[in-house]
């Protein structure tokens, strides 16, 4: 997927995480996670709470010859089975958006990125898009909203706000991120500080 692809290298560029342990929450069929382990000497989680999308996820991390690089786990974003302080990297592209519990996720996240780590959690298109692809998407996405009907429609873009994150974010606490708009979507980078020690 052209999108994933993309979206991996803008990640790369701008995080610059290509060691330690990468956390894809709610992967669907592993995608974007793929991608990072194709590109980095990371291992890569790949999360979900469906057992066809995971096993849809471990047959492509084969045919990708990243199988070795990629562990499936079966959990929700509210409940990982990690340990605290465990991942360097955390991504999420769209599962987000239908998490139950938004605010339990979003400190699920930060508890287990490592000091220093970084989470980039949302859904959108990524910078790298060519424009002409980046318009046709756009267009293909809109189309698919306005089919949800009115109601469907509204929640659509409101989970893709800025005020959306901010609510769930600051609910869990959560002081250091940044909410970066990508149309029709929307990111929010969560940094956990490092430790001083004295």
């Amino acid at each position: 997927m052209l999108a994933c692809k993309l979206l991996a290298r803008q990640i790369l560029d701008d995080y610059n995480v290509t060691e330690g342990n990468c956390i894809d929450v709610g992967c669907g069929v592993g995608w974007l996670g793929l991608e990072l382990a194709v590109l980095t000497d990371m291992a890569v989680h790949l999360v979900d709470v469906v057992p066809e999308r995971l096993r849809r996820a471990y047959e492509n991390a084969t045919e990708m010859n990243v199988g070795a690089k990629v562990h499936i786990e079966r959990a929700g974003a509210e409940r990982m089975p990690f340990q605290d302080n465990y991942a360097n990297l955390i991504v999420c592209r769209g599962s987000v958006f239908f998490w139950e519990k938004p605010a339990e996720g979003f400190k699920e996240v930060y508890r287990v990125l490592k000091p220093g780590g970084v989470a980039f959690m949302g859904g959108a298109i990524g910078r790298y898009m060519p424009k002409r692809e980046r318009e046709t998407l756009i267009a293909s996405i809109k189309e698919e909203v306005v089919r949800l009907g009115p109601k469907r429609e509204r929640e659509w873009w409101a989970k893709r706000s800025p005020q959306w994150f901010n609510k769930w974010l600051r609910a869990a606490d959560i002081k250091c991120f940044k909410l970066i708009p990508d149309p029709p979507g929307m990111w929010a980078e969560v940094r956990k500080a490092k430790v001083v020690s004295r």
